[in-house]
């Protein structure tokens, strides 16, 4: 598993309606090997507030293969000019552990 995490940090009083972009339609469900996307937004601090989205992907190529797509371009088209975006930063983890609740 490889879970992919865009932080991006936008003004203070955008971070909820940008966190709405990712709920619609946008392909990378029909990805293959795509698990899962959640977004975390947190609380403004000193005028920004930041946007984490998680992706969860089977393996790197699913995940090279969602950037390499169509749909990939299509879903970032006009991002590089929003002026609520402040930055942006791509990190990417191989899961080692995973638990769950005892039943």
């Amino acid at each position: 598993m490889l879970v992919v995490t865009n932080t991006i940090k936008v003004k203070e009083g955008h971070g909820a309606t940008l966190a709405q972009r990712f709920g619609g339609a946008n392909g990378v469900q029909a990805m293959p090997g795509f698990v899962r996307l959640e977004v975390w937004h947190s609380a403004a601090k000193e005028g920004v507030e930041e946007l984490k989205v998680c992706t969860v992907w089977e393996n790197e190529e699913a995940f090279k293969g969602w950037t390499a797509s169509p749909a990939f371009r299509e879903s970032h088209r006009g991002a590089g000019g929003n002026e609520v975006i402040l930055g942006a930063s791509l990190d990417k983890y191989e899961l080692v552990i995973s638990r769950q609740p005892e039943q």
